[in-house]
């Protein structure tokens, strides 16, 4: 029997399919075929939503950072939290995300593309959220920076960089940003 869904449903549905396998499989090993026999459909109408499997790894990548950044929006929008801990659990967000989806940064050696797409995509949304905050850390006293948009993309695309090089410690990285902003060693950390 034939179920009829609704179109941003059925979409949802193969988003969520195809990460899922992505993460069991990896995404060069996960073909179309294997969205369409795991969801028990026609693979053409995978390919009704979706032109190709690049498109479809763009659009997991949109829907992941879109997850992201809701994330982002709940806790900056959280009352009572202090400057360092919204700084802290803004990183934590990410490094979670990363940490819990690891296919989204698997797609580094065969296709280049996909992979900045998704650096790419993680980064702005960091930069836009960040800078609200750097902003508000300087204004509240917490930040003596000159020239905070330029540390914010320093600080982003290199933590960036060094993830993509094998540093996946965030102690790592919360001291970096520590030192970079001038906070006292172990202020992100322990709001980790």
């Amino acid at each position: 029997m034939r179920i009829t869904k609704h179109p941003e449903e059925r979409k949802q549905e193969i988003l969520e399919t195809a990460l899922r396998l992505f993460e069991e499989k990896g995404i060069q090993k996960t073909s179309m075929n294997d969205i369409a026999e795991t969801m028990g459909v026609a693979k053409g109408l995978i390919y009704y939503y979706f032109r190709s499997k690049e498109e479809l790894v763009a659009a997991v990548v949109e829907s992941f950072s879109e997850g992201v950044e809701k994330e982002i929006k709940t806790l900056l929008s959280m009352e009572g939290l202090s400057f360092h801990t919204r700084l802290a659990q803004v990183v934590k967000v990410f490094f979670l995300s990363i940490q819990e989806h690891p296919a989204i940064m698997s797609i580094t050696p065969k296709n280049p593309g996909l992979f900045e797409l998704v650096k790419t995509s993680l980064s702005e949304l960091a930069l836009r959220h960040a800078k609200v905050l750097l902003q508000k850390g300087v204004e509240e006293g917490y930040l003596n920076l000159k020239y905070p948009d330029y540390m914010l993309k320093i600080l982003i695309h290199g933590i960036a960089d060094l993830y993509v090089e094998g540093v996946t410690d965030p102690g790592v990285h919360c001291t970096l940003i520590e030192e970079a902003l001038g906070l006292r060693t172990g202020t992100l950390l322990k709001e980790f």
